[in-house]
């Protein structure tokens, strides 16, 4: 029934662009048919011999990297659908951020691929040795597009039906990969497709306070006025509080933390744990149950809000709502708050070679200071304040004895502005929902590219990259219409590839 419907749902899609709202809404009855491919297919595992460094001729080692392939849908001159994979293991975002793509394959004629990023899931340059900062100076997101271009560039010998133009996807930190390798090798891709991207989010820029402002907005939005009123009043009443030893010692017991908090230090990092939280609970607020990034209800927000409305107090208000996010299933015996600020001194040990953790923090450690993560691997927060700041660098050259160099990659690639008016062919996305749209190129990329071919959608009732996923009856509108969007743009770059 599925494979029946997809030619009909696809032939929909380019009119639905021009035409009235009621087709619109036959196109969003149609698309969830496809939501059977949310349990993708079954994908071939091939590996590709990459270059441990693409910058010097006097370095010869390789590694194996982890590449995921369907070409069911493949004919002749038919394109090469890639995903630029990001932070973990490429089975997560094969499962998750590649619905849109296999909807988009079979009108296209199209193979399916997903390149795992070198350090995450199984593509471990070093095996699994110990890590060092020798061992991790080969994590970067230049070496991280390189691998991209050697795989692009020799598509057909590693993918075999691969012989028509590459489009490349990404989500989040894959949607920044994919953009930057846009404007690094525009000859090896015919566009991309960068959703929920925070290309432009720097230290200097004045973000930081919009970012948390955007998350908090997401609950009086979706959830309600009183929800959002409560929850900035109780995280007002959270810092308070760790000004005090007998502040911390209530604020343990209340969020059930694995350890005491007997330095003001801790009380920091427990308000970063939760205000991590609250940023990523919102940001996954999917209309639909989901495990992405961790197990927890449909329209989460509106669950969460309705915890903060029953609690009777302010540190139970926050407890409950983190509680949907960090521990929706009721397994997480304590919060690990001690591990916050790249694993502090005094933390327990980072987890095995492989999870992000340990790779991710150290290219927050380099190159990327404003997007380290939360205790155990869950959210990401932007630090809120240069004392903040100035603790992740700290932490970072005691854990890896390296220091973050902010500015590196907006010299490489520019800001949002001076990166739209540099690429063509791509398509950025945003949920309203997503508190990293603050980071995204500006609103008016098409006005500042050169030809026009540069475009951002903010989507209205959507949550982070929830265009990539698979079609669900519960999508918004907005949601739909972005991939209809999309559609007709890689339609177009093809055509003319």
């Amino acid at each position: 029934m599925v494979s029946a419907m997809l030619p009909m749902v696809s032939a929909l899609l380019p009119l639905a662009l021009k035409s009235p709202p009621v087709l619109l809404s036959m196109v969003a009855a149609l698309l969830p048919l496809a939501r059977a491919l949310k349990s993708p297919p079954e994908p071939t595992v091939a590996y590709v011999t990459q270059q441990l460094d693409h910058f010097r001729f006097d370095e010869t080692r390789t590694f194996s990297q982890k590449l995921l392939v369907h070409d069911a849908w493949h004919r002749p001159g038919g394109p090469l659908l890639m995903y630029f994979g990001n932070e973990g293991a490429i089975e997560d975002f094969y499962g998750n951020s590649g619905g849109l793509m296999f909807e988009l394959a079979p009108k296209l004629n199209a193979s399916v691929a997903f390149l795992e990023h070198r350090y995450y899931g199984s593509s471990l340059p070093f095996g699994n040795a110990s890590y060092g900062s020798d061992e991790l100076a080969f994590l970067t997101v230049e070496q991280a597009l390189a691998d991209m271009a050697l795989v692009l560039a020799t598509s057909s010998e590693i993918l075999g039906a691969a012989d028509g133009p590459a489009v490349l996807f990404g989500g989040s930190y894959g949607g920044m990969l994919a953009a930057w390798f846009m404007l690094k090798y525009p000859h090896l891709a015919a566009g991309a497709v960068a959703a929920s991207a925070p290309v432009d989010l720097y230290p200097g820029e004045g973000k930081e306070r919009p970012f948390f402002d955007a998350g908090l907005e997401v609950y009086g939005t979706y959830g309600s006025a009183a929800c959002e009123a409560d929850l900035r009043a109780a995280l007002a009443a959270l810092a308070a509080a760790a000004k005090t030893a007998a502040g911390r010692d209530a604020l343990a017991r209340s969020f059930r933390t694995c350890e005491p908090l007997p330095d003001p230090v801790d009380g920091d990092r427990l308000a970063s744990y939760v205000n991590g939280a609250l940023s990523t609970l919102a940001m996954l607020d999917y209309p639909y149950a989901s495990a992405f990034v961790a197990p927890m209800p449909a329209n989460p927000v509106r669950v969460a809000c309705g915890r903060v409305a029953a609690a009777p107090s302010a540190a139970s208000k926050l407890k409950g709502a983190v509680d949907v996010f960090l521990n929706h299933t009721g397994e997480t015996a304590c919060y690990d708050a001690r591990r916050e600020l790249l694993a502090a001194p005094g933390a327990p040990p980072l987890r095995a070679l492989g999870a992000i953790d340990r790779p991710w923090n150290y290219q927050a450690c380099t190159e990327l200071p404003l997007e380290p993560l939360t205790s155990d691997g869950f959210g990401f927060f932007v630090p809120q304040s240069p004392k903040a700041l100035a603790e992740v660098e700290a932490a970072c050259r005691d854990r890896f004895g390296v220091a973050p160099r902010p500015d590196w990659l907006r010299q490489s690639f520019g800001d949002g502005a001076q990166l739209a008016a540099s690429l063509r062919n791509v398509v950025f996305t945003d949920g309203d929902k997503d508190p990293w749209r603050v980071g995204g190129v500006p609103g008016d990329a098409r006005a500042l590219s050169r030809d026009g071919s540069v475009v951002h959608v903010l989507i209205a009732d959507a949550a982070h990259h929830q265009d990539l996923f698979a079609s669900d009856p519960a999508d918004s509108p907005g949601v739909v219409a972005a991939r209809v969007l999309e559609f007709e743009h890689v339609s177009r770059w093809v055509a003319r590839a």
